[in-house]
């Protein structure tokens, strides 16, 4: 028909390439190609070179028949075309046993990329290392000035307390919203424990890097495993600072990241179907997976609430906390929330900018550029100038006198998501030939969804990083 050979002209046009699996092993290739006086030609005619040991694919290629190549623009006075589409397959056995193929290793695949990331993750983590160390280095002395300086006052009578010390009656008052608060600490924990468990099982060798199939369900598995995880953190941290709304703050869990989740993936599901996608799913899986919630991971979260409301004592902090909260005075300009919101969140972000792209043409792209060792660098480095950032803001606003740090340490935390969402703009318009409404929501939505979980797991890992600095300063001080 017309219409589908126009559809062949613009994929041929923009250079489109299919993606099969044969037993895990990708083969990709071009539609068709443009000559020189600017005819498009359709390939009719595939190839495939397969090598096999026992019952397992060891290698698989793929190649268009140059000779089969069908003109499709421009046509004379023709407004159909029948073409017919054929394959050939060449079978033949080689000694390489399945657990040595070259598919299982993606290092043996994209060498050179490797090459290009290995550098890039290095210059990275030499930058986490100076930041962090700077900002530990600047905490550390004038956090020393400090000490020196409450020493001396407290020598004199009518002396006053100033900056940070005099919050001590405020600084563990607790956060509004609690039940909020706790729950996003939870699925935070939670979502660390199964990137952390993905990351580890994908290191030692138990996925293999094209399984998509096997890393999904895994990743299913794992979070319904660390539900319990999520409901004691977060019933635990709700009792301590003495929640009464057990029911609220259970089904808030289950339901803070599950549910968006949820939402995201039903309109995108309906969307595949309404295109007639393949990558919709079926109304069994459907149900399945609704079952296996209900059955497995609800019943967890319910399990850990209730073993932290029974096993956890009170919140303990260093300083009486006073009825009445104390006035926060105004601060200038540049110890606002939307600067100290700015800085947490570029500074995590460049240093793991350059791997970001490797991240994203491998989720986006269909190409495994991004080892499983490399992602756990990453992850390390994300970490660990996250936690010394939030630490660093949490001082600033304490030494402000601003005793309302929780909810800006989850925040400051979480920000870096944000700046990777606004690169995923980038990574479109700059690296991407994705268009149309199908692929274009698919892309925002997982990505959204993405930038969600890793803004819930670092503002969990910044808030627990501003939390024990806290402690500590605190701890050492004199209060009345």
């Amino acid at each position: 028909k017309a219409a589908e050979l126009k559809d062949f002209v613009h994929a041929i046009e923009h250079k489109y390439h299919y993606t099969m699996h044969v037993d895990e092993i990708p083969l990709r290739g071009y539609v068709g190609q443009v000559d020189e006086k600017g005819r498009y030609y359709l390939y009719t005619t595939l190839h495939f070179k397969l090598a096999y040991n026992r019952d397992r694919v060891i290698e698989a290629h793929v190649a268009p028949d140059a000779d089969s190549k069908v003109l499709i623009h421009p046509l004379d006075n023709k407004d159909t075309l029948d073409i017919g589409f054929s394959y050939t397959v060449k079978w033949h056995e080689t000694d390489i046993t399945f657990e040595d193929r070259s598919a299982n290793n993606a290092a043996e695949l994209f060498k050179e990329e490797l090459e290009i990331q290995w550098f890039s993750i290095f210059n990275s983590l030499i930058v986490a290392v100076l930041l962090t160390g700077f900002l530990i280095y600047m905490v550390l002395k004038v956090l020393r000035k400090d000490y020196q300086l409450y020493a001396k006052l407290e020598e004199e009578e009518d002396a006053e307390d100033y900056g940070w010390k005099r919050l001590h009656a405020d600084v563990f008052r607790f956060p509004p919203n609690k039940s909020l608060f706790c729950s996003i600490l939870g699925c935070g924990v939670q979502i660390m424990l199964v990137f952390i468990f993905m990351l580890t099982l994908a290191v030692i060798g138990v996925f293999n890097p094209y399984g998509r199939g096997t890393t999904f369900a895994a990743i299913i598995v794992l979070y319904s495993m660390t539900a319990i995880i999520a409901g004691y953190v977060s019933g635990g941290m709700y009792k301590s600072m003495g929640g009464t709304a057990w029911v609220n703050n259970v089904m808030m869990t289950t339901t803070l990241f599950i549910g968006p989740v949820f939402l995201v993936w039903a309109f995108l599901n309906t969307v595949a179907i309404f295109y007639g996608s393949t990558a919709a799913l079926p109304f069994g899986t459907i149900i399945g997976l609704f079952a296996f919630y209900c059955i497995f991971t609800f019943p967890l979260t319910l399990a850990g609430a209730i073993a932290g409301k029974n096993y956890t004592g009170e919140f303990y902090a260093p300083t009486r906390t006073k009825f009445a909260p104390r006035e926060i005075p105004p601060a200038p300009w540049h110890q606002g929330q939307a600067v100290q919101f700015f800085i947490a969140g570029a500074l995590p972000f460049l240093c793991i900018y350059i791997e970001l792209f490797y991240v994203f043409i491998s989720i986006w792209g269909h190409q495994m550029f991004a080892p499983f060792g490399i992602l756990y660098l990453v992850f390390i480095i994300l970490a660990m100038v996250t936690s010394s950032v939030t630490v660093l803001l949490t001082y600033f606003r304490l030494r402000a006198e601003n005793h309302q740090w929780w909810w800006m340490s989850v925040f400051c935390g979480g920000a870096s998501a944000i700046f990777i969402y606004v690169y995923s703009f980038h990574f479109l318009i700059a690296d991407s030939t994705m268009n149309g409404f199908l692929q274009l929501s698919f892309y925002f939505g997982y990505t959204a969804l993405l930038c969600y979980a890793v803004f819930i797991m670092l503002g969990t890992i910044g808030f627990f990083a501003s939390l024990t600095f806290v402690h500590e300063i605190y701890r050492t001080i004199k209060s009345d």
